[in-house]
């Protein structure tokens, strides 16, 4: 440790950041300093351009070259010295442009480095293979759930809302989210023609059948046999479930008002395949301190360091199946 460090001063020599011209300047550490002067005189290319990237530049140093690239680098700062200069954070007084995914661990970068502990740190079920900081993350291809792709939620059909009233037969229209008109009338031949009784009031029918109305991926192409008094042949119809239909309007349709429609019997739900928290089950089965990080997120930010702390004292500041792994990754 050197004088400058002890003596409780921060000091600069030949700052030339931006606007800065070989300015020299000693800044009492652990005090409430503030810069000010008109605008462009230089207060941010000291405080955060000068300062706090020199800062940065010195904990990268001791960050893993693969993890570097999780975090925002600002670069060197153009300065002949600093000395005296603690570990530090910048809060910048500017607008975020968070979206859907954002939070404020993201927001913040805290995230980041959360994702750096459970890769490095984290208990592993056994067998698991060793997951890189961006398996962590639903924002990434590694990471992401497949089913949600990392947004947590689902947007799907729920019985209730593709069949408002069960007392309805198919005949009535019990399938509302159906089509009209002749679409509608063919979807209820296609149904009579596989056997399936469109006389009956909905919750009548065999549960089995009814799912199967609602949600089958198949799409059986059936003979509708001609109404009688008529000449006609018939012809083959196919068969869509309600959600087929539904999905298929709104991810193929061009009329507003079709894809509207569809909307009626769509919500919003947790994503079932990673119970809405956007992640893959291989990250989802890393612990820390007995959590998951999953649950960990969910750690209220004032009790977070704590929480942490605990897991460290717990486990030690590395797991030896972090310690085996090479620094190069």
């Amino acid at each position: 440790m050197t004088r400058n460090d002890v003596d409780g001063w921060v000091r600069v020599r030949g700052a030339r950041e931006h606007n800065l011209k070989n300015v020299d300047i000693d800044i009492p550490r652990d005090s409430l300093v503030v810069f000010t002067g008109v605008s462009g005189s230089g207060k941010s290319s000291l405080a955060f351009g000068t300062l706090y990237a020199e800062a940065q530049r010195r904990y990268f140093e001791s960050v893993a070259p693969y993890a570097r690239r999780l975090l925002n680098q600002v670069g060197a700062p153009e300065v002949r010295e600093i000395t005296g200069l603690p570990p530090a954070v910048a809060l910048q007084q500017r607008r975020g442009a968070p979206s859907s995914r954002s939070t404020v661990g993201t927001i913040t970068t805290l995230s980041n480095l959360l994702r750096m502990l459970y890769s490095r740190a984290g208990t592993y079920p056994t067998g698991a293979t060793h997951l890189a900081a961006e398996a962590f993350s639903p924002n990434t291809a590694a990471g992401a759930c497949p089913r949600c792709q990392g947004l947590g939620k689902v947007h799907d059909v729920t019985e209730d809302l593709l069949v408002p009233d069960s007392t309805l037969s198919i005949r009535e229209g019990a399938i509302a989210a159906w089509p009209g008109a002749w679409q509608g009338a063919n979807l209820r031949s296609v149904v009579r023609g596989l056997g399936i009784d469109i006389e009956k009031p909905w919750r009548s029918l065999p549960r089995a059948d009814r799912d199967w109305l609602l949600y089958t991926d198949e799409q059986p192409s059936v003979l509708v046999e001609p109404e009688a008094g008529r000449i006609d042949h018939g012809y083959y119809g196919k068969f869509w479930s309600a959600r087929e239909h539904v999905m298929h309007v709104l991810s193929q349709s061009q009329s507003e008002r079709m894809r509207e429609r569809a909307l009626r019997f769509v919500k919003s739900m947790p994503c079932p395949d990673c119970d809405g928290s956007g992640l893959r089950p291989e990250a989802r089965a890393v612990t820390f301190a007995g959590r998951s990080i999953v649950e960990m997120n969910a750690v209220p930010l004032t009790d977070l360091a704590d929480t942490l702390r605990m897991g460290v004292d717990a486990t030690g500041a590395t797991s030896p199946r972090a310690a085996a792994k090479p620094r190069n990754e």
